[in-house]
């Protein structure tokens, strides 16, 4: 019993090395989003931490029994529904660096996140687009928009629009991460003149009618679209505007609520 037991653990520790590739994992957490990307070389990035504790659970699945290290968390802005499970994640795991706008939001998960940030001394990031983050063997975060301008600022207008705007390049591999940006943050971003041109765009907003403009769309030109959002929903989400642009424009389309965890593999070529 215990000679299978240890087997076992060996061939779940094994399936867990890395290999060389990117993986990325949109992560079926119902309605909000959260991310986890492994590395070539076994990096370990978390973008968003959902809207209960969830995430918590994919982790246990994905990172090894032993593993309590994560390189970097990402929030790409406060609310609830993108960062429940990120107070229990930095008490539970050593977190190396934390990137995020910094602006200022009255929610207690946020606070309480930004205690821990502090009591823990995690580094903090802000988002700058002029400061892409390179983690090693062909990874790279560019860092899209916003400007740094709220840190230790309180927004006026929607929180969305502060969303961090993220490019995940590995090799000639290419994904962007959205947030809840929405058509405001969109065309700010293209007046930017940020080469949005992906393979793989993650849908703003659970695919939101606020979100995912033409002109967006037409930049980013991605071959597939991923949607992170929860089974029968409140919102409506996905709108049917934004799946009909999206199929319009011969783009396919794969959400959490119809196949559950979405599993994408760059090999960067």
């Amino acid at each position: 019993m215990i000679a299978a037991a240890i087997f076992i653990l060996c061939v779940r520790e094994w399936s867990v090395l890395p290999d060389g590739k990117t993986h990325i994992h949109v992560l079926d957490i119902g309605q909000g989003d959260s991310i986890f990307i492994e590395g070539p070389s076994g990096q370990q990035i978390i973008v968003d931490g959902g809207r209960d504790l969830a995430p918590l659970e994919h982790l246990g699945r994905r990172m090894s029994f032993f593993d309590r290290e994560i390189d970097l968390l990402i929030l790409s802005h406060p609310n609830l529904d993108h960062m429940a499970a990120f107070p229990a994640i930095l008490e539970r795991y050593r977190v190396k660096a934390v990137l995020m706008t910094g602006i200022e939001f009255d929610l207690p998960a946020y606070t309480q996140m930004a205690r821990l940030i502090q009591q823990k001394k995690i580094p903090v990031i802000i988002a700058d687009p002029a400061k892409d983050i390179d983690l090693g063997n062909g990874l790279r975060l560019d860092i899209l928009w916003p400007r740094p301008v709220y840190m230790g600022r309180t927004m006026k207008g929607d929180i969305n629009d502060s969303s961090i705007v993220i490019k995940v390049v590995y090799g000639e591999d290419s994904l962007l991460l959205t947030g809840d940006m929405e058509e405001k943050e969109e065309a700010e971003v293209l007046a930017s003149g940020a080469n949005i041109d992906v393979d793989i765009l993650k849908v703003a907003h659970h695919g939101s009618r606020s979100s995912t403009s033409t002109g967006f769309l037409l930049a980013a030109s991605p071959d597939l679209a991923i949607i992170s959002v929860g089974r029968d929903n409140d919102y409506g989400h996905p709108h049917p505007w934004v799946m009909r642009r999206l199929k319009h424009f011969g783009v396919p389309v794969r959400t959490t609520a119809e196949e559950g965890t979405i599993d994408i593999v760059m090999d960067g070529k």
